[in-house]
């Protein structure tokens, strides 16, 4: 009997067990330390174990593309960061992994892992999925249109995009229209934020937290100057153009891609295809809220 997925777009994984997969570290010692333990544990009991190309030239050996790994899971060791710099590049199963640092978006740390093996590798366990946005670039004239070809798309973004000063010493003026109306936006910048993102900068810059079961897009003032403009969320299904209308800008995804734009750039911003989260243990948001960024 083929069963449908579930509304809140939570699926069993209970397939064959997990043969190939990608171990991505932080670059420093803990992150590298346990890469070469997980291989060690994983080395009798999977077909193929492959790292990314730059935890695998740390540890002298032969590197994987994340983008054209397409094996059973990926593993990231590390924290938050780790997992967002990974989760651009895949639409494979990713566990996110803590080992220091706040791990917000991580499913268990490190022990919870070595203790939970057999489970990872029998598969059961629960695929979350989480929103992630897109920013495209809309191009203006052949010679735009070639570059924006040629450099490609910008990196999915899983907490945000954000608009803002190049210049500390200036300010930026950015407009966004949603569903025609356009909004003004002159200060520090502005950012678009998925639901995994406003506990994040999002929060810090004063906009809302949003419970990850909710498929919505925060749009954040970043320090308005002289400005009545509020945050706001809107629905996903929203496709939001965004100009530069005055100033250098830097657009920056999840603290890792992105690029320094000029005036008179335009983007357009909308829903993407959700990055797939291993869980091993139910996660209850609010209590994690309020003991990772409350107490």
């Amino acid at each position: 009997m083929r069963l449908g997925r579930k509304k809140n777009k939570i699926s069993k994984a209970r397939q064959k067990n997990i043969q190939n997969v990608l171990i991505v570290a932080k670059q420093n010692k803990v992150g590298l330390k346990a890469a070469k333990k997980l291989e060690k544990i994983l080395k009798s009991r999977v077909t193929q174990i492959n790292f990314d190309r730059s935890t695998a030239l740390r540890l002298h050996k032969i590197g994987h593309s994340i983008r054209k790994f397409n094996g059973d899971l990926i593993i990231t060791l590390g924290g938050d960061g780790t997992f967002l710099w990974t989760a651009h590049k895949t639409d494979v199963p990713i566990l996110p992994v803590k080992l220091e640092g706040q791990g917000f978006l991580c499913s268990c740390n490190f022990k919870q892992l070595l203790d939970s093996m057999d489970r990872v590798l029998k598969k059961d366990y629960t695929i979350k999925e989480r929103m992630r946005l897109k920013c495209s670039k809309i191009a203006k004239g052949k010679i735009e249109k070639y570059i924006t070809v040629r450099r490609g798309d910008y990196p999915l973004a899983l907490n945000e995009i954000a608009f803002g000063r190049k210049r500390p010493s200036k300010i930026l003026n950015v407009e966004f229209k949603v569903d025609g109306v356009v909004f003004d936006m002159i200060g520090d910048g502005v950012m678009f934020s998925t639901p995994s993102g406003s506990t994040a900068y999002s929060s810090s810059a004063g906009g809302a937290m949003i419970d990850p079961s909710l498929e919505m897009i925060s749009i954040v003032p970043l320090y308005p100057f002289f400005s009545k403009i509020k945050p706001m969320i809107v629905p996903k299904d929203k496709k939001i153009e965004v100009s530069i209308a005055g100033g250098d800008c830097a657009l920056v995804i999840d603290g890792h891609g992105g690029e320094y734009v000029k005036k008179n750039s335009m983007f357009l911003i909308e829903s993407a295809t959700p990055v797939k989260i291993v869980t091993l243990f139910e996660q209850n948001f609010y209590e994690k809220v309020k003991k990772g960024l409350m107490a």
